[in-house]
């Protein structure tokens, strides 16, 4: 907080007040609005009491000693004030603040942070706030902490000239413990004997410490501070703070601050300084019932009253520091920060805290200079600063209205723009899906056409006496030697799988494996001669498996043997030929079923896909009997084995005759030519 352009301050009100069975802090007005946090003290009634005893004590050590580097009592204070921060600024009130102090940092600006606290919470010192990050808030030169009393009157600041005029008034009852009076009165004129040789303050002694004396004082002349030295203390039986005044007779008359505040009801007094013990304090049943703040409610702008005790030396530091300020027309709330830090570095790193200011002036400004050329000036100078102040805060707030303006103006066009390209995308994918139903549309009145077109082709072949499609399907080329060369072995495995203990000679080996490769030859020749592939690669299958099988029954080269010992190789052999012609079969079907969905002249023989299943299931049972004689031990294969030896050979015969039946009525149709 600079001291020569006295920076501005923004507001950070807070209300500190009761809430079910704990307490609720609301921020009611900061520069990041608004925000709210319930907590609980983080201490007791009797916690708080001890601490009070031992900032005391502290006191008291401090004049007798040298203060150490992180000293208990300071710690002590940390600790407490932290604890304290962390509880009333915590959560949502925290965040807030943090806002508030980067708003204000980015305006050039403090904070003025004003506690409105409630009853109960009025006696607590939170002049000690304690925030790792920050410190001390009552140190902290961007901070004004200050307890602010908001009330209906409004508070202007009132025009002097210098010097600032200070009545001092020094009571010591005789049934009090006595004050050194000259003392006293030495010590405030040196403190501000500088100050009044520069003309810039003049102070006045009160001769008696009187009620009356004051009252008759303020009636003859002007006075702008009431700087009062003396006995205080709280009425426990009142509940009320008071001032002990001297009686007619010399004696005590405690004047509580109402009282006081009725005699001090004198325009011209913006401020009082209490220097008392225990002046500063609160009324548990009565948020204004301490002196301070009983004068307060009573038109006095800002009272500064001691929370504590306050040492000679620390007194001397903030009056000193203090009045200057208020000379030099510093805010009262500005002037106190730093009378606060004066004393801190001047080594009273407790005490800094027992000034207590009460305030009453929204920006804290109770006094404004007056006449003279050269305060004139002033005056003007600092009304042109406050000018030029509002005017940048009116154009900021302009130019933040204009960006705003502009940025929803940009919103909206951005909006604007995504619903039309929203609306585009949505038309285009309309357009899209007509098309491709226009398209499947006129697809499937091709399809339709193409098919009457193919029906009207056959019922005029029809009538044309043109050849039926079944007789084009008997006209598809087929092989003749390759299944009649199939009779022999299919007869043999046919008998083989109808009696198991049939058993194979050499001979019949042979003639497998002799008709097998003959078979292979054949069915090449014939392929190269016509264009039969289906056929092709189902009979070539055949042949191949025959082999394999002619070649395992002569065991060659020991095959049988070596096979036999370590697997069903007839069961495997049988299973291969199963899957291999189940390919075949399946390759068949698509086939047919492709060429009668083009409706043209078909490609695949319709015998074929017969052959081939006739086949594929004969191997399959042929594997499962083969098993079934593998591992008789297995109750179930041996069971069902002999059966299904029996229904392969079914099926091998089937397949063997479908294919001579194509292959007979091939030779017949040549015969008969074209």
């Amino acid at each position: 907080m600079r001291t020569g352009a006295v920076r501005r301050l923004l507001d950070f009100d807070v209300v500190i007040e009761p809430h079910d069975d704990g307490f609720r802090t609301r921020v009611v007005a900061s520069p990041a609005g608004e925000a709210e946090a319930d907590f609980a003290l983080p201490f007791s009634e009797k916690d708080l009491r001890i601490l009070i005893l031992e900032v005391v004590g502290s006191i008291g050590r401090a004049r007798r000693q040298v203060r150490r580097i992180d000293s208990p009592d300071r710690l002590l204070l940390e600790n407490f004030g932290d604890r304290l921060y962390r509880a009333a600024f915590s959560g949502q009130v925290g965040e807030c603040l943090g806002r508030s102090r980067l708003t204000a940092e980015s305006k050039d600006a403090g904070l003025r942070i004003r506690l409105r606290l409630a009853q109960p919470l009025a006696g607590i010192p939170w002049e000690y706030l304690y925030d790792k990050e920050q410190g001390f808030l009552g140190l902290d030169p961007d901070t004004a902490l200050v307890r602010y009393a908001e009330l209906p009157a409004p508070v202007r600041p009132f025009p002097i000239s210098p010097p600032l005029r200070i009545l001092a008034m020094i009571s010591t009852p005789s049934d009090l413990p006595p004050l050194d009076v000259e003392g006293e009165w030495g010590k405030l004129n040196s403190t501000l004997g500088d100050l009044a040789g520069r003309g810039m303050v003049q102070v006045d002694r009160l001769g008696e410490g009187t009620l009356a004396a004051l009252r008759r004082q303020l009636q003859l002349k002007q006075y702008h501070v009431l700087h009062f030295i003396g006995h205080g203390g709280f009425d426990e039986n009142g509940q009320d703070g008071a001032l002990a005044l001297e009686a007619a007779d010399g004696k005590t008359r405690l004047v509580t601050g109402r009282d006081l505040g009725m005699m001090v009801h004198h325009r011209p007094l913006r401020l009082a300084v209490l220097n008392a013990c225990e002046g500063g304090r609160s009324a548990q049943d009565d948020p204004l019932g301490g002196v301070a703040q009983a004068l307060v409610r009573q038109d006095i702008p800002a009272v500064i009253a001691m929370q504590f005790e306050i040492s000679d030396p620390a007194a001397l530091v903030f009056s000193q520091s203090f009045y200057q300020g208020i000379a030099d027309g510093l805010p009262i709330d500005v002037a106190t920060v730093e009378a606060r830090r004066a004393m801190f570095a001047e080594g009273n790193e407790i005490e800094w805290a027992t000034p207590v200011l009460y305030l009453r002036s929204p920006d804290g400004r109770v006094f404004t200079r007056g006449t003279g050329a050269r305060d004139k000036r002033e005056a003007e100078r600092r009304e042109a600063e406050r000018r030029a102040a509002e005017q940048r805060a009116a154009e900021e707030q302009a130019a933040e209205q204009r960006a705003a303006e502009v940025r929803a103006a940009e919103q909206r066009a951005a909006e604007e723009q995504a619903a039309e390209q929203r609306a585009a995308e949505v038309r285009a994918a309309e357009q899209r899906a007509a098309e491709e139903q226009a398209a499947e549309q006129r697809a499937a009145e091709e399809r339709a056409a193409e098919q009457r077109a193919a029906e009207q082709r056959a019922a005029e072949q029809r009538k044309a006496g043109a050849p039926t499609h079944s007789a084009a399907a008997q006209r598809i080329p087929t092989p003749v030697v390759g299944p009649i060369l199939l009779i022999v072995p299919l007869l043999i495995l046919a008998v083989k799988l109808f009696d198991p203990s049939y058993q194979l000679g050499t001979a019949w080996s042979v003639v497998i494996l002799g008709a097998a490769v003959l078979g292979c030859v054949a069915t090449a020749v014939e392929a190269s001669q016509r264009e039969i592939p289906a056929w092709t690669a189902a009979l070539e299958f055949i042949f191949i498996w025959l082999a394999l099988y002619a070649i395992f029954k002569l065991n060659i080269g020991h095959i049988h043997r070596v096979l036999s010992q370590h697997a069903p190789a007839l069961a495997i052999l049988a299973g291969v030929g199963a899957i291999l012609g189940a390919t075949l079969w399946i390759r068949a079907l698509a086939r047919s079923a492709r060429d009668r969905r083009a409706g043209g002249e078909p490609t695949v023989h319709r015998l074929l896909p017969v052959f081939l299943g006739c086949l594929t299931a004969g191997f399959c049972a042929a594997a499962i009997g083969y098993a079934g004689q593998r591992y008789t031990s297995v109750t179930a294969l041996d069971n069902i084995g002999p059966a299904f030896s029996a229904i392969g050979g079914v099926f091998i015969v089937a397949a063997l005759l479908v294919s001579l039946l194509v292959a007979l009525r091939t030779l017949a149709r040549r015969r008969q030519g074209p």
